[in-house]
């Protein structure tokens, strides 16, 4: 009798030690709600999935600009005519594949032949001496 007493009162204590909850309804669901606006705003940006090339002048001169893209057979693709100085043309999007980027000014005239894939851009960058300032693509 003496055991079973013991058992008891140890039982009695065992189980008032694993139902001990303070946590209502509503603070668990406000737990969540901030568990995932962490994870939110943790979250990379959104990657490119196969988003066509693109291309941006950037007109730094101080004379108009052009910017023509051609493919690899020489049709006219986009363009961005008359790009006053100081200005940036919107983002001209094309194909993928050779491409040919034709830059010029009332002064000069640039071809440059880059192989473009998907979710590329070319930022074209014209100094104030009339001079190209990158002849390279970037990944999106």
């Amino acid at each position: 009798m003496k055991n079973l007493l013991k058992t008891i009162a140890f039982a009695i204590v065992m189980s008032t030690c694993y139902n001990c909850t303070v946590d209502s309804a509503d603070t668990v669901q406000n737990n969540e709600l901030l568990s995932q606006e962490v994870t939110n705003s943790d979250a990379p940006a959104i990657q490119c999935a196969n988003q066509d090339p693109k291309a941006i002048l950037t007109n730094n001169s101080l004379v108009p600009a052009n910017l023509e893209v051609f493919d690899q057979f020489g049709l006219l693709m986009t363009h961005a005519y008359g790009v006053p100085a100081g200005d940036v043309s919107s983002d001209l999007t094309f194909p993928d594949g050779m491409t040919t980027f034709v830059v010029s000014t009332s002064t000069s005239t640039k071809e440059i032949k880059i192989d473009m894939g998907n979710c590329m851009i070319y930022e074209v960058e014209i100094d104030m001496n009339n001079q190209l300032d990158t002849d390279v693509p970037n990944q999106l």
